[in-house]
């Protein structure tokens, strides 16, 4: 996927095939407008970002970030049609409110969070995502930063930090006793190596519809190398700061989740910032001077049709979720 100088080989890329997970729902409930002025903090492969950047016309402005320099340099190729209102940074959300005044947005009509993995990056066997290809545990959304690798991580954690990582990041069942396994297999190099340390003493999936145990141990030891559930938590608070209150409605925040720990974040961020008083109920008089900043717009968060799932499987575990700027 990388050219020799290290530069993405975009015309290798082009050939990539992506479906953009709850694309309509997620624009619909931004409610897109001609003139306005969006960030999609994970562009990915630009298939949100090119819905929005055609809603809000030649007239709008959209910041395209992504912490993936190889998956930001497609979409940039993607996204070249819609010229000059569109631009892209290299980053990550949990430094939103500075890359947006970094280019003079201090206001803005909406913010998407698409908080999965793209399929680049699931189907890139040297990237190290998934056991479905043999490849390094790596992990890494941004490659070139500092910082554990998956493999870091496998390798040298003692038994207990492993097993309460895998249980708290991952929600793994018999998480001690994988984390046992993964200590006795070690060296673990690839992908395989992990799997199959997993599956010796948590099975394979017994069907089609039975996820197998090693996808959570996956998710958590991504979810940490990439420090994904304290970025969402940052980057969230940041958005609501950024969006801004027209005439006739505020500016609307959409997070697509994956798993229950993102999910949970998104719901209870919202939720809290939906109420004038978060102070324990059992206090008879409000001193948290607290006030609402949000309306939310999903009372349950949307998923996709059978129809969109029968043609992408991955959007199986979406949930978007979003909510509303209030005076």
């Amino acid at each position: 996927m990388r050219a020799a100088a290290g530069r993405t080989n975009v015309t290798v890329m082009t050939s990539f095939t992506h479906k953009s997970v709850l694309l309509d729902e997620a624009v619909s409930l931004l409610d897109v407008r001609p003139g306005g002025t969006y960030i999609d903090c994970t562009t990915g492969l630009g298939g949100h970002s090119a819905a929005i950047a055609e809603r809000m016309g030649k007239d709008g402005q959209l910041l395209c970030l992504d912490q993936d320099a190889e998956a930001l340099e497609f979409a940039r190729t993607k996204l070249a049609p819609f010229g000059s209102g569109v631009k892209f940074v290299h980053g990550n959300f949990r430094e939103l409110k500075n890359i947006a005044e970094d280019h003079g947005i201090h206001e803005v009509d909406g913010i998407l969070m698409d908080l999965g993995v793209s399929s680049l990056q699931l189907d890139s066997a040297e990237r190290g995502f998934s056991f479905g290809r043999q490849g390094p545990l790596d992990m890494r959304m941004n490659p070139t930063a500092n910082g554990d690798t998956a493999a870091d991580i496998v390798n040298s954690w003692d038994e207990s930090s492993l097993a309460e990582l895998l249980k708290s990041d991952g929600e793994v069942r018999h998480s001690r006793r994988i984390a046992h396994a993964i200590v006795a297999a070690r060296p673990l190099v690839t992908t395989w190596d992990l799997a199959k340390a997993v599956g010796q003493v948590a099975g394979g999936a017994k069907d089609r519809n039975q996820i197998h145990p090693a996808t959570l141990v996956f998710l958590a030891l991504r979810i940490h190398v990439n420090g994904e559930l304290d970025s969402l938590t940052v980057g969230l608070t940041q958005a609501r700061d950024l969006l801004g209150f027209g005439n006739t409605r505020g500016g609307r925040i959409a997070a697509i989740s994956f798993h229950s720990l993102e999910d949970r974040i998104v719901k209870q961020f919202f939720r809290r910032e939906a109420e004038n008083c978060i102070c324990p109920k059992e206090l008879p008089v409000c001193r948290c001077d607290h006030r609402a900043t949000l309306r939310v717009l999903t009372k349950r968060p949307l998923r996709a049709t059978a129809a969109e799932t029968a043609g992408n499987p991955r959007a199986r575990s979406a949930l978007l979720r979003g909510a509303e700027r209030i005076a």
